[in-house]
């Protein structure tokens, strides 16, 4: 009987110096410390949000839930939280980095998810489809962008309008039209009549119709074209100023 009371004496002892120590050590959160590879833009947004959640003291804080919490941003993919004694946080953000814009306001992931982010970079290509979900475009775009690298080219735009056609724009200017179907078959025939046509022209085109069974078509630009028949006009004035010109030399040199 006296062991069962020293031994319920011993543990109301324990719980209470437990307790005790606690209380005496479960510190205010005083620092948080963000790390990760962020924006300006991005550390405030994230500064912000811990400020608007509740923080226990350094002991009491549930880290689980208060990463989850951390990680409803969709940006970003992972959260990591550790305790530094005796009254600071070190949070360390993995971001999911945008690989296009989508539409004007929102960017996707290389997966097709779709993030909001606080900064603008305007860099990245664009996206927007009318008919297909993030995802499906991204998967598009990943497909083209492999083939239009083997001529060194970039895409800067992609689009699908409602009739669910694609039309792709390259950095150089030029657009290609691909329409609904086929379009992989279709870019492939593009990517070959520049490779041994329109590449070896050197000269600016507008678009580029790849819609055709069998064949492309291909209009130059209105503008770059004048400029070409205008320097045309003058090298062919320039031929005929010498011509003249040998022929008057050519008869002062008779006369001698």
């Amino acid at each position: 009987m006296i062991k069962r009371v020293l031994a319920g004496i011993t543990a109301v002892s324990l719980l209470i110096a437990g307790s005790f120590i606690w209380f005496k050590f479960d510190l205010p959160i005083e620092t948080v410390v963000i790390e990760g590879d962020l924006t300006g833009a991005e550390q405030g947004v994230m500064q912000q949000h811990i400020r608007g959640l509740e923080l226990p003291g350094i002991l009491s804080l549930n880290l689980p839930a208060f990463e989850a919490q951390l990680q409803e941003m969709d940006w970003a993919r992972r959260v990591d939280v550790r305790r530094r004694w005796p009254n600071k946080l070190v949070i360390y953000v993995y971001k999911e980095s945008p690989v296009a814009q989508w539409n004007d306001y929102t960017f996707l992931s290389a997966d097709g998810d779709i993030l909001e982010l606080p900064d603008q970079y305007d860099e990245l290509p664009r996206l927007s489809a009318e008919l297909s979900s993030p995802r499906e475009s991204m998967e598009i775009f990943r497909l083209l962008q492999q083939y239009a690298a083997r001529q060194d080219l970039t895409i800067l735009e992609l689009s699908e309008n409602a009739q669910g056609e694609w039309q792709l724009g390259l950095a150089s200017g030029t657009i290609v039209r691909l329409g609904a179907v086929n379009i992989e078959a279709r870019m492939i025939r593009f990517l070959n009549a520049y490779a041994s046509i329109i590449d070896q022209q050197q000269r600016p085109v507008a678009y580029v119709d790849a819609r055709y069974p069998s064949g492309i078509a291909v209009r130059y630009s209105e503008i770059d074209v004048a400029k070409l028949d205008a320097l045309g006009r003058i090298q062919a004035q320039n031929w005929q100023r010498g011509t003249v010109n040998e022929r008057i030399n050519s008869n002062s040199n008779d006369g001698r």
